[in-house]
């Protein structure tokens, strides 16, 4: 149950970082928003790979919140931060995959790729912080 408390903590906190970078996110979201209202195609049922990446985002805030490091006294392993530079190099590759397995809708799914990106940076950099034990 403490992990999933963690794991909420978290998402907070990656969503602080969000709003403190809100001009980027602003512009992120406008870019989706535009690029979504001129393609204006039916939706199907593989329209949904492109919520790949946020599954990506998903592992790497459970990661942060599993390989927490509490202890103030110890340093923290390095191997628990570079899973997160793992994770964050599939999540790109997983990015540009769902960009070209889009034809035809690949302004839009660039800009929501881009916005998922933003969003998996903000929670590697919690994750992050977790995993080292920066933030004690």
């Amino acid at each position: 149950m403490k992990c999933v408390f963690d794991t909420v903590w978290l998402v907070m906190m990656a969503g602080s970082v969000l709003r403190y970078y809100w001009p980027v996110t602003v512009s992120l979201i406008a870019a989706v928003a535009v690029a979504g209202f001129c393609n204006r195609s039916r939706f199907q049922r593989w329209h949904l790979l492109i919520f790949a990446p946020l599954f990506v985002t998903f592992l790497i805030v459970v990661w942060g919140s599993i390989m927490k490091h509490d202890d103030s006294q110890g340093l923290a392993s390095s191997w628990p931060g570079l899973v997160i530079y793992a994770l964050l190099v599939i999540q790109l590759l997983t990015s540009i995959g769902v960009v070209f397995a889009m034809k035809g809708h690949r302004w839009f799914a660039t800009f929501v790729v881009l916005l998922e990106l933003w969003i998996g940076l903000a929670c590697a950099f919690v994750s992050g912080m977790s995993v080292t034990g920066d933030w004690l």
